[in-house]
């Protein structure tokens, strides 16, 4: 299984190497891609967020003062399913 899908799962070191990567998780509503949104101009202490590309669909819900720290927000948040459910998803051959 690759990072993006341990990611979804809940892998949270699978997420930490997407985030040094700087690869984001696709946009949990859509599935669109996702990007890490710059507040235009110079007087934002966070000026970074991240979001889904299409359509704005959605949103973090915060604002950063790193694109990593975006990243690693968008990245790491809570798994679709639970932890049975992925021990049960590992087992499968």
């Amino acid at each position: 299984m690759d990072d993006i899908k341990l990611a979804m799962l809940g892998s949270k070191e699978a997420a930490k190497r997407l985030t040094d990567a700087g690869v984001m998780l696709p946009c949990q509503k859509c599935g669109g891609q996702a990007e890490v949104y710059e507040y235009p101009g110079e007087d934002w202490q966070q000026p970074y967020t991240a979001k889904c590309k299409k359509n704005d669909c959605f949103w973090i819900g915060k604002d950063f003062t790193t694109r990593k720290q975006a990243i690693r927000e968008w990245n790491t948040r809570a798994p679709i399913l639970s932890a049975e459910e992925i021990e049960r998803l590992e087992a499968k051959p």
